[in-house]
């Protein structure tokens, strides 16, 4: 695996829950943070963030610390809001389908070591991850067994019910302890295949979400491609921002952004002006996309978007609003409702 790979950034909220679950005692702990650089006492509030490299390590540590088939126990500990953005999406998506587009465009934005690829076969349709970097046959083996716990966790999410009529194939053969993957899969498993994949009925596709939020749906995709950005390395340090802000939900300072990612004010001030932009002018412009969200779900009243937003004067939003728009909130509104 190449330097670059190892320094890809992803999110701490794996490595902090395996720490949690597993590191019970001084020496367990120790053995799971053992060459990775991390301190112990390490939190998604105070380091959101480590890297790919990092989160590997202990992976292995894990490998060779803790008992055979540690990474089913783990994977079956994961919900959809440990995934963040992704959980999220797939939750408030309208359908499965777009549930799965989520899993299979953005899933290297949360652990950049693999991508799930979607293929159609008869009437199933295959979700299949694959390495992005390379890894060795145990740390392979425990990163493929959570993340098909984990892709079953937010299918289920997706359906609001289990995935008793899917199949799950792994690549390789059948291990010791492999009874144990009918105590955690919800429906068929199988080893030995070419290749490792969730087979779903493709009928699934069509059905609704049964927690449908355009809202929500839409927040997380924005906090997602911002994300996607980041490891295209595009406009590093504008996408974080742009990512922060809409993971807080709660409009942020650019001291309390610079705080976050660990950098003073001044030196976000000056990368971000490297880039071609600024804080203000990207504050401004996710408020400007949120706010077109927000009107959209007639739920909400132009007061409620107000306040979502962080003004707290209505007439404050109202005159952002003719900026951006060249019109009031409800004559906006009003327009993109008519699908103008």
């Amino acid at each position: 695996m190449s330097g670059s790979s190892d320094a890809l950034p992803m999110t701490s909220a794996y490595f902090s829950l395996i720490l949690r679950e597993y590191g019970a005692t001084a020496r367990d702990r120790a053995a799971l943070l053992d060459g990775t650089g991390v301190r112990d006492g390490l939190g998604t509030e105070t380091a959101p963030e480590i890297t790919l490299g990092q989160q590997l390590c202990q992976i292995r540590n894990a490998t060779r610390w803790l008992e055979p088939g540690w990474a089913l126990s783990m994977g079956a500990r994961f919900h959809p809001a440990t995934h963040g953005p992704i959980g999220f999406g797939v939750v408030s998506a309208p359908t499965v389908r777009q549930s799965v587009e989520v899993m299979t465009r953005f899933s290297p934005v949360r652990a950049p070591h693999f991508r799930l690829r979607t293929s159609m076969q008869g009437r199933t349709v295959r979700l299949v991850p694959e390495d992005r970097v390379e890894l060795g046959e145990e740390e392979r083996r425990a990163l493929l067994d959570i993340v098909m716990l984990s892709t079953q966790g937010l299918v289920e999410s997706a359906l609001g019910r289990r995935v008793s009529e899917a199949r799950f194939e792994f690549s390789y053969a059948a291990p010791a302890y492999a009874r144990s993957y009918h105590t955690y899969f919800h429906a068929p498993v199988c080893f030995g295949r070419e290749e490792s994949a969730v087979v779903l009925p493709a009928e699934w596709l069509d059905l609704e979400c049964p927690l449908a939020d355009p809202v929500m749906f839409e927040a997380s995709l924005r906090s997602l491609v911002a994300g996607e950005r980041r490891l295209d390395g595009g406009s590093w340090w504008a996408a974080r921002v742009e990512q922060l802000c809409v993971a807080r939900g709660a409009p942020l300072g650019v001291n309390a952004v610079a705080r976050l990612m660990r950098v003073s004010r001044r030196t976000l001030t000056r990368r971000l002006r490297d880039e071609g932009t600024s804080y203000r002018g990207l504050r401004d412009a996710g408020r400007k996309r949120h706010a077109e969200s927000l009107l959209r779900d007639q739920r909400l009243d132009v007061s409620e978007v107000a306040y979502a937003l962080g003004y707290r004067d209505a007439a404050n939003f109202g005159r952002a609003c003719r900026r951006w728009f060249g019109t009031s909130p409800g004559q906006h509104r009003r327009r993109l409702l008519d699908g103008g």
